[in-house]
């Protein structure tokens, strides 16, 4: 259906349902609960579909020797993200506990600050509508599936801001493979490469998720929070935020932002190399002393090993595991490949939820097996391509012509539908 018609119809499902889970009142609090569900569900369809359009479209855009940090750029806007919702959450919570009203009604002052925060989240996505809906299908989409060079054309000549026309037809277009995602042929031929980068997302998800979700337990286990029983919903809800400020600060954002300026000189597989292996050594340097860690005198410490954990997600797995799957793939699967790895991350991510909630395991015992799941991510990322300052055709090989065309045609195919991109 093309990246552009899905990117409008995903940010709108996450304006809509951000605003619907603020909206989830009722007098049984379960129902509360079965209506907020219902409308998460469908934002995470949004945020899902979000997810590869717009690493897709970002790579279809950028120069092969910038791309990666192109894309990593895009994916580092989800920590200015958090450091945004965290400052949300700080302003709104300190501003209800000033208020008349909190001393004696604290939990339905609470009540409306969980709903504020989840409706805010609908004025980003609202404000983005407009320039995604300026942005034209990518020209590698228009050109080589939906096969009307002239549109390509027309598109790659208002965003490069340049003078072409093209009276070529489809048989122009360099013959590609029309097999599916199901056929033998794209096993044959991605399989052992949907494989790896599968399992490396979902690894990485399961660690990355357990640690932003059960952040509160890790910290709690230690005594970083004090006495949550002595606390109001919201005096918890504040340090929490706060806690998760200082670790985007000093842990998410340098790790995002190291990524776009080395991405395209390191390479992808080296820093997800890094990323998982460091991320082994600081999680094995927390459990393994964990008493140790809940000393007073030592919580400054678990905090800045608990930073450079997540500081080496971001300069490492999350943001490559991002990257690779848009640049590996052939333009007509690059799309549904990125989503069904995302989607596998998410079940990593879900089973590390389950396994912190009702395994009784320690959180000693539970960062170690978090460690065993960085060193899976180690071993298949070995196995992994490097795409480094390669056009999207060499790396997927979709290239390949069937007969020898004439020179003029060739030309005027590489470089108005294709390596225009390269040359930026």
């Amino acid at each position: 259906m093309g990246r552009k018609l899905i990117y409008g119809v995903t940010l709108k499902l996450m304006v809509v349902c951000s605003l619907a889970s603020g909206l989830s009142f009722h007098n049984k609090p379960e129902c509360v609960v079965a209506t907020l569900c219902f409308f998460r569900f469908w934002l995470g369809f949004g945020i899902g579909g979000d997810y590869p359009l717009s690493a897709t479209i970002m790579s279809e855009y950028a120069s092969k020797r910038t791309r990666g940090a192109f894309i990593a750029a895009v994916f580092a806007m989800q920590g200015l993200g958090n450091l945004a919702a965290g400052a949300v959450v700080l302003v709104l919570s300190a501003s209800f506990k000033n208020t008349a009203a909190y001393d004696t009604d604290q939990l339905g002052q609470a009540d409306y600050m969980w709903r504020i925060v989840l409706m805010l989240g609908a004025v980003p996505a609202l404000l983005t509508y407009y320039w995604r809906m300026k942005i034209p299908e990518t020209a590698r989409y228009t050109a080589l599936i939906a096969k009307n060079l002239k549109l390509a054309a027309s598109d790659m000549a208002a965003v490069l801001d340049i003078d072409f026309v093209s009276d070529m037809d489809a048989e122009a277009v360099v013959k590609q493979d029309e097999f599916g995602l199901f056929s033998m042929e794209f096993l044959h031929k991605h399989g052992r490469q949907l494989l790896e980068t599968t399992v490396c997302w979902f690894v990485l998800d399961v660690v990355f998720y357990s640690l932003n979700l059960f952040m509160k337990d890790l910290f709690s286990g230690i005594g970083w929070f004090g006495d949550a029983a002595e606390m109001s919903p919201l005096e918890q809800t504040y340090k929490i935020a706060r806690t998760q400020a200082i670790i985007v600060v000093g842990g998410s954002l340098p790790g995002y932002f190291l990524t776009v300026l080395f991405v395209d000189r390191i390479g992808r597989i080296k820093i997800q190399l890094m990323g998982f292996t460091m991320m082994t050594i600081f999680m094995i340097g927390l459990a393994a002393p964990y008493k140790f860690w809940s000393k007073p005198s030592m919580h400054a410490g678990f905090a800045i090993m608990y930073a450079l954990i997540v500081f080496f997600a971001n300069f490492g797995p999350n943001s490559t595991t991002f990257i690779l799957p848009t640049e590996i793939f052939p333009t007509r699967l690059r799309s549904t490949c990125n989503g069904i790895l995302a989607a596998w991350g998410k079940c990593g991510a879900i089973i590390g939820v389950l396994w912190f909630q009702y395994s009784h395991t320690s959180i000693q015992s539970s960062l170690l097996l978090l460690a065993g799941c960085n060193l899976v991510g180690v071993m298949f990322t070995l196995a992994l391509p490097e795409s480094k300052g390669m056009s999207l055709e060499d790396i997927t090989g979709e290239m390949e012509e069937e007969c020898e065309p004439s020179q003029e045609s060739a030309t005027v195919a590489e470089v108005e539908f294709i390596d225009s991109m390269e040359i930026l």
